[in-house]
């Protein structure tokens, strides 16, 4: 599983890997709030940029005691949204009924060996984590109709 670091940040890693034509996601979408990972609708993530901006932000807000959601993983999928409405947030980036492509995220602490199980129950193929394949699975609408309020597209 693909570990990244982020330099300000060195006791702390992420966990992120990209699934495709995901079979389980009613099973996923029961278990989502007990799971030790943030699961996120590929379609509302158009590159590697955007999602790392986020978990750069949760960082940001676990470092100086400020998270608004009860785990940090969680506060990555807020700090996705252009808003601070944190069910806003779940309910536009986390996965729905019709979603087949997803993103798993965990931050994780750098000597934590249990990272290589961590995201087993998701039944889908795992493909490189790349802007080139969150460019195939994006959803231009979807995206528009999220950030439309802030005129982000006009």
């Amino acid at each position: 599983m693909p570990y990244e670091s982020i330099p300000q940040f060195d006791t702390r890693g992420v966990c992120v890997s990209l699934f495709r034509d995901v079979k389980n996601i009613e099973e996923l979408r029961s278990k989502v709030g007990t799971m030790p990972f943030a699961v996120i609708d590929a379609s509302c993530v158009c590159c590697r940029e955007q999602l790392f901006s986020a978990v750069y932000k949760a960082l940001i807000e676990w470092k100086y005691n400020r998270l608004r959601t009860k785990a940090l993983h969680s506060e990555c999928i807020l700090s996705l949204s252009p808003t601070s409405n944190i069910g806003e947030a779940f309910r536009r980036f986390g996965i729905k009924e019709g979603t087949r492509n997803i993103i798993c995220l965990a931050v994780v602490g750098k000597n934590e060996t249990q990272t290589s199980e961590l995201f087993d129950v998701v039944d889908g193929e795992e493909v490189e984590l790349s802007d080139e394949n969150l460019g195939s699975m994006f959803d231009l609408e979807m995206i528009k109709k999220v950030c439309w309020p802030l005129k982000v597209f006009q």
